[in-house]
């Protein structure tokens, strides 16, 4: 039996697929039951839509529609709602007066969930549901409906775009933020737009299990405030300024396609003491023509540092797993540690039990794997694959009290895009296949810090855990080193340090997004432009 009953809040039965797909999953849920569909007509307009931007964005989305993958494009075409909902779900049409809120009220909802472009309906709702009201936002300078949202990030260029779940209250003074999170700003609008949606249904996912779930001592993660100012629907101007800014960028793309100007990832090394040499030329692991070299991570055996790598070829566009040492202040490459059919990169290297392992990243196989070092430093075997048929990169694993711990970036959309969210799992040894989901899952819900790059681990136990920071178009902004403060199985947190950005290099799109310490030798890589 089912504990809570919800009903859905629309504007019309003919909705876009990420409402369906919303609807799916509470037919799907053992906890929630799709009671109702609650559907109210939407109130006449204040002023006439302008007809030229109307006209505009409807080509404009025509367009980019093309550039989508199928299943997003799925996301934004319309079908009818009733296709999607069990036949025991009631479809209420209701009044634009309060005629029929007796008949809402008789059906006993626990909760509503407005979605689309109605507004909320706050003086009505009060008796609807034992909970209340739910509705979701696309950021603060969108506006109220979802018919724009995502475009000003893109517009803006901003690195992030928000999205905010909310408890209705009887005045917008009242209204109650449940949730709020970010991803990283597309590169055009309706991509934008479809990950807008798309997070904002995990958000919804996400708060209803927790509801359901809700145990005393669990500490959900908290939130980092990323307000805008509130923006108009766009014009016919901004739509022309838009597609303009969009060709801009698009020809600088080609432009470096054809002149072949990649962002070429390098690797730098220091003793922790002597930051000021990181531009040392005698201390970075330059790569060859037609590779890059990143994710590097340093283990110390017999009092030397070996750094294990990604290194990616641009022709075959496949990691392997190179191996160097540095002695007399100078990289030595070693060669290849391990290759695989599939990509490999973050060749996260530990010891437990005298044995040394490694978990690189293997999201093409669709998991996560743990190899164990036969003959150091080339020869490793598989030992355990620890999770299968999951979309994860950059995972870590450490010892913290009494559990091991796997921290991990999954993407759960499968839209290849993994750097929103970070995972936590425990077990009792590294070597577990059976690890325990964190309570509060995802622990940390924004792309400022959430992917993994890479971790320092002092001698007294300290773990700072250090992630990436992510710009508009710009992968690996930058890189912050968080301290852990807490981590049990039911709680979270971690001090945000300072956002470290490559501004020593001193050209154009300079990157760095890796940073790991051990045995008194710093790590980190770096690219720029070429």
């Amino acid at each position: 039996m089912k504990t809570y009953r919800v009903g859905l809040l629309l504007d019309g039965t003919d909705q876009p697929g990420w409402i369906h797909d919303m609807a799916e999953w509470l037919a799907r849920s053992q906890d929630f039951e799709l009671s109702a569909l609650l559907v109210m007509p939407k109130a006449p307009a204040d002023r006439k839509p302008r007809l030229g931007a109307k006209a505009l964005f409807g080509t404009l989305s025509r367009l980019e529609s093309r550039l989508l993958p199928n299943r997003q494009r799925q996301m934004l075409t319309c079908r009818d709602m009733r296709a999607s909902v069990p036949a025991s779900t009631a479809v209420l049409a209701l009044a634009q007066d309060a005629a029929d809120d007796d008949g809402v009220a008789a059906l006993g909802l626990d909760l509503v969930i407005l979605l689309g472009a109605l507004p909320p309906v706050r003086a009505r709702m009060a008796g609807w549901a034992r909970l209340g009201l739910w509705r979701l936002s696309y950021s603060d300078i969108a506006v109220a409906t979802s018919r724009y949202a995502g475009f000003w990030e893109v517009y803006q260029r901003e690195d992030h775009t928000t999205v905010k779940l909310w408890r209705v209250g009887l005045d917008a003074d009242a209204d109650t933020l449940l949730d709020q999170r970010s991803f990283n700003t597309e590169v055009f609008w309706l991509k934008n737009q479809t990950r807008a949606f798309s997070l904002g249904n995990f958000m919804v996912y996400d708060a209803l299990q927790a509801l359901a779930r809700a145990r005393p001592g669990v500490t959900p993660p908290g939130m980092q405030i990323m307000s805008g100012q509130r923006r108009d629907d766009p014009a016919e101007w901004d739509s022309a300024a838009y597609i303009a800014r969009q060709a801009w960028l698009m020809t600088d793309l080609i432009v470096r396609r054809i002149m072949k100007r990649n962002v070429r990832w390098r690797i730098g090394m220091f003793p922790s003491a002597r930051q000021q040499a990181v531009v040392s030329e005698a201390m970075v692991l330059q790569p060859p023509k037609g590779r890059f070299f990143a994710d590097p991570f340093v283990y110390t055996k017999d009092q030397h540092p070996y750094i294990f790598f990604e290194d990616y070829d641009f022709t075959s566009r496949k990691g392997t797993i190179s191996v160097a040492t540095f002695e007399d202040g100078a990289f030595r490459f070693l060669g290849t540690a391990l290759n695989l059919p599939y990509h490999l990169s973050f060749p996260y290297v530990f010891e437990y039990e005298g044995v040394t392992y490694m978990v690189p990243e293997t999201c093409g196989n669709r998991s996560i794997e743990l190899w164990k070092c036969t003959e150091f430093p080339f020869k490793w075997e598989l030992d355990l694959t620890l999770m299968t048929n999951i979309s994860a990169v950059d995972t870590i694993i450490f010892k913290r009290g009494e559990y091991w711990w796997l921290l991990t970036n999954i993407d759960r959309t499968d839209g290849q895009n993994h750097c929103d969210e970070l995972f936590a799992f425990f077990a009792d040894s590294p070597r577990s296949t059976h690890w325990t989901p964190h309570a509060s899952n995802p622990i940390v819900r924004n792309p400022m810090r959430a992917r993994n790059a890479g971790i320092v681990v002092s001698p007294g136990g300290e773990v700072m855990r250090c992630a990436q920071y992510q710009g508009f178009c710009h992968y690996g902004k930058g890189v912050s080193l968080n301290r852990i403060e807490e981590l049990s199985p039911s709680t979270y947190v971690e001090t945000d340090g300072e956002i470290h950005y490559a501004s020593f290099l001193r050209k154009r799109h300079a990157s760095m997004h890796h940073w790991h310490h051990q045995g008194g030798h710093t790590v980190f890589d770096f690219a720029y432009m070429e």
